[in-house]
């Protein structure tokens, strides 16, 4: 049966309307570049440095640099990721105390099924290509992912850097709350991870109209208490 001209334009015109409605849903999903400068403070440390989210090349490198008179610490997650599909690549870590050194690197090696670890933490497994692991810095990005679209609740496989076990983190929206950064206040959602086995702790403050970006996290565990927290946007999308 031929479809007359009329209607054929039509459902081509309904197709592409289709087409396009759902590439401004994945765009509306994508994690857009970013450039911040956040404070982290324990109780031995307080240091302030730039947190940054950009693409070089094909990937994706979320960093963090930090420095104060005594230390000097950087942590890179290079990844890929297409729509909501994050594959981890490499995670590094490079800290400089004044009288210490504990740099790691931790390589995601898919072609020769292999996770290992170099520096402070020698170690290497196994790499289960069926489980989509992260690593402390990506599962970040992940997270914020989930909650692009709509997700209350969730797991994440996350690598432990001290031994690379992989390990399932369960997260929940927990409440809402008026968080105020820079004199502007915003209504942010308060993500919550629990780790009963760990008697730890740690609370997500994140921002739903900059796309859930972390206004504040505050990592509770039996040896100290982590907080890192958002001093000022440098640049957003």
């Amino acid at each position: 049966m031929k479809i007359p001209k009329v209607l054929y334009i039509d459902i081509m015109i309904f197709r592409l309307l289709f087409i396009s409605l759902i590439a401004i849903n994945i765009s509306s999903n994508e994690i857009k570049e970013y450039k911040a400068r956040y404070s982290y403070d324990t109780e031995e440390i307080s240091i302030k440095g730039i947190r940054k989210l950009e693409k070089i090349n094909q990937d994706y490198v979320l960093s963090f640099n930090a420095r104060n008179m005594l230390a000097k610490m950087s942590f890179t997650s290079t990844f890929s990721m297409e729509n909501e599909n994050i594959t981890t690549k490499n995670y590094e870590i490079k800290i400089r105390p004044k009288f210490i050194k504990r740099d790691q690197q931790i390589i995601f090696d898919y072609e020769n099924k292999l996770l290992s670890s170099l520096g402070r933490h020698l170690w290497s497994k196994d790499l289960d290509l069926y489980t989509k692991a992260f690593d402390p810095l990506n599962a970040q990005i992940q997270i914020r992912s989930n909650l692009l679209r709509g997700m209350k609740e969730f797991s994440i496989q996350l690598v432990e850097i001290k031994n690379g076990e992989i390990e399932e983190n369960f997260y929940s929206i927990d409440s809402e709350q008026v968080c105020v950064n820079n004199d502007k206040k915003y209504n942010c959602l308060v993500l919550k991870r629990l780790r009963k086995e760990e008697g730890r702790e740690t609370l997500y403050f994140v921002a739903p109209e900059l796309d859930y970006m972390f206004l504040k996290i505050i990592d509770t565990g039996p040896e100290r208490i982590q907080t890192l927290e958002l001093i000022e946007i440098l640049s957003f999308g």
